[in-house]
């Protein structure tokens, strides 16, 4: 069973440049279609869990190595009731000390700034950016105490992708085995982030868990219903969702642009090309007519290459019309959401707010190449968003805004929903969202078992 129109493979067969082989590997699973039950998103006691048994245990995006380019820069990263200072040391390595005094447990630092040193408010306690002990007050009435055994307790780091990663177990995988095949895909067709700048970084509250947030951006299952404007050029069901056997940590979906949804009545050519257009390129919505031999999809592509050279100074010409259009959208367990290819750029992670259940934050940044035209400049601190604020109101973000509204219309209603549910629980379509039933095979895997 599949939807009508063709499959995104079918639409990679009609690409006029090589295709490359990531794209054309392609798996779904079968996962069963045991509900879910509604209390994974409204139990405390189950939050809980998460924390002690999940978030404890895996490698979790702090920040971009650009945010803590000199020794003395750092980022406060905080996860449930664990606080972090990630901080470039006076070598230049990074690491995660808790952010924590180790006299009477004040929290060293409140927001991510620069420092030649970590002095404790309280009673003057200090580390220096190694953390190293340098003071202890009144040292003379802590004769119990040695300074070289007073180091500041750390959590692990790595790095990937211009990434900077840590992860709270005391002897946890490394994060090459923990990223799987990640690295090598993204080193495809210059898909690389490691030469991007996240030159916006938007950041909101939301009265959810996290994971309804979560998996609201992973399926594009509600396109028809959410995003209506799109279905004239966003071929929402025909979707690819891939799922493999063997792969512990990632799943992936593309989404085919440049035909219309199958769910809504037929456009003409000409509609669905100057829909998608407008979309991708507003300064040319006007253009004319479809190019003689071309497909809706190949002149948006052709469009969008344009676009990518005379906006970014993005050399495209190689590149498929799916890279340059499609949401290749690959999702690193727990929370880490990133494109692939050359279409918008953009990167979530969504965390949990504090201890709430019933709270969450999501992360919107926009990952530029940085031989784009006009020098981006990297954002360290995000414009924050409260829980009755808009998207829009982060003009930075320009179109995305009222899509991301439009998707956090639904979250709350959700959460709410959740709570008052009665019956057997969540029901996920078998091939629409098997990414979301793979992510709780995933959960399933930390709170079963000492492993992962």
């Amino acid at each position: 069973m599949k939807a009508p129109g063709p499959t995104v493979q079918e639409l990679l067969d009609q690409e006029r440049t090589e295709v490359p082989s990531v794209l054309r590997d392609t798996s779904a699973v079968f996962l069963g279609t045991e509900p879910i039950a509604k209390e994974r998103y409204t139990d405390q006691a189950f939050f809980d869990r998460e924390m002690d048994q999940m978030w404890s245990r895996v490698w979790q995006m702090v920040c971009r190595e650009e945010d803590i380019p000199n020794p003395g820069d750092y980022e406060l990263y905080e996860i449930g009731d664990t606080s972090l200072l990630v901080t470039r040391t006076s070598e230049g390595a990074i690491r995660a000390y808790y952010n924590v005094c180790l006299h009477r447990g004040r929290l060293l630092r409140e927001e991510s700034g620069h420092a030649d040193e970590f002095k404790c408010p309280f009673h003057g306690f200090t580390w220096d950016v190694d953390g190293n002990c340098t003071q202890i007050t009144s040292e003379w009435d802590f004769d119990y105490l040695n300074k070289s055994e007073l180091s500041l307790p750390q959590a692990h780091t790595g790095t990937w992708g211009g990434f900077v990663f840590v992860n709270l177990a005391d002897d946890p995988e490394p994060l090459e085995s923990y990223l799987e095949d990640i690295p090598a895909i993204y080193e495809t067709r210059g898909w690389s982030l490691e030469d991007r700048v996240k030159a916006v970084y938007v950041s909101k509250a939301n009265q959810c868990n996290w994971k309804i947030a979560l998996e609201a951006f992973t399926e594009s299952f509600h396109v028809i219903e959410t995003h209506p404007s799109a279905t004239p050029y966003i071929a929402d069901a025909n979707t690819q969702y891939d799922v493999w056997e063997g792969k512990r940590h990632y799943s992936r979906m593309i989404v085919p642009r440049g035909l219309h949804s199958p769910l809504i009545d037929p456009l003409t050519d000409t509609e669905v090309f100057r829909a998608g257009v407008a979309a991708y390129a507003p300064d040319l919505a006007d253009s004319g007519e479809i190019p003689e031999g071309l497909t809706p999809r190949q002149a948006m592509g052709d469009v969008r290459r344009d676009y990518l050279k005379r906006n970014m100074g993005i050399e495209a010409d190689d590149l498929t019309d799916s890279e340059v259009l499609d949401t290749i959208q690959y999702h690193v367990f727990p929370n880490l959401v990133i494109w692939a290819g050359w279409n918008s750029f953009l990167c979530y992670r969504f965390r949990p707010n504090g201890t709430d259940v019933g709270s969450s934050i999501m992360d919107v940044m926009i990952l530029v190449p940085q031989n784009a035209e006009g020098e981006p400049e990297s954002v360290r601190e995000p414009t924050r968003l409260t829980v009755e604020q808009r998207y829009i109101e982060a003009p930075q973000l320009k179109g995305l805004g009222d899509v991301f509204d439009e998707d956090v219309s639904n979250m709350a209603a959700v959460h709410k929903g959740l709570r008052s549910m009665k019956g057997t629980g969540v029901r996920f379509a078998s091939y629409q969202e098997m990414r979301l039933r793979f992510f709780h095979h995933i959960l399933d895997r930390y709170l079963d078992s000492d492993d992962g």
